[in-house]
C-alpha cells in the first residue's frame, strides 16, 4: 500500500518496485534489496524514482507537520513565496509530472509548473524539517 501514489491512480506495476513483475531477474532483485534496501529498478529511470518518492514524502510532510508554514519566505523568479507555497507548488507540479502522458498537449501548458519542481525543493531544500 502506497497511499499518496495510489490516490494518484498509478498501479504498483508501473512504479519501479513493481516493473517486470515475474521476470528472471528477480532473485537478484530480491539479493539488492538485503544489501542495499532498494533494488537496480529504481535506477532504470531515477527521474521518475525521485519524482515518486518526493510526491510521497512531501504530501505526508504537508499532512502532518505541525510548524507555522507562512514563517519562511523565499524569492522565486522575482516573486516573494511561503514555505507553504512551495511544498504546493512542488505538490503541485510532481502531480502533473507523475499523471500526465509525457507527450500530452496539455502537458505542453503546465510544462513550467513541473519544471519548477527541482529548482523549488533546492530554493527551500533546508527548511524542509519540523
Amino acid at each position: 500500500m502506497r497511499k499518496y501514489i495510489n490516490d494518484l491512480n498509478i498501479k504498483y506495476e508501473n512504479t519501479p518496485q513493481g516493473w517486470c513483475h515475474g521476470d528472471i531477474r528477480g532473485k537478484d532483485w530480491k539479493e539488492e534489496r538485503k544489501i542495499y534496501g532498494f533494488d537496480s529498478r529504481e535506477t532504470w529511470g531515477l527521474d521518475y524514482t525521485f519524482n515518486l518518492w518526493l510526491y510521497e514524502r512531501l504530501s505526508m510532510y504537508n499532512d502532518i507537520n505541525i510548524i507555522d508554514t507562512s514563517f519562511h519566505k523565499f524569492t522565486y523568479k522575482d516573486e516573494e513565496i511561503t514555505f507553504q507555497d512551495c511544498i504546493d507548488r512542488m505538490l503541485e507540479g510532481l502531480k502533473l509530472d507523475l499523471t500526465l502522458d509525457s507527450f500530452c498537449d496539455e502537458r505542453k501548458v503546465v510544462q513550467d509548473k513541473i519544471d519548477d519542481v527541482v529548482q523549488i525543493f533546492a530554493l527551500c531544500f533546508n527548511a524542509l524539517w519540523w
